[in-house]
């Protein structure tokens, strides 16, 4: 597998349980901190799933 389905896959991830990348917030902060969010919880996500399968 490549680099675009890695890529891919974190966009699918945010999509179908994060619940979209689409933003209805006003102003360049807000943005900035919803998105933020939304890699800290993937990133929450991802590490529990590697620790949890034993990938590391």
């Amino acid at each position: 597998m490549g680099e675009e389905g890695r890529v891919e896959h974190v966009f699918g991830y945010c999509e179908l349980n994060l619940h979209g990348m689409f933003s209805r917030v006003i102003g360049f902060a807000r943005n900035a901190a919803r998105n933020t969010l939304t890699n800290l919880v993937y990133n929450v996500c991802r590490y529990e799933q590697i620790v949890r399968l034993g990938m590391n």
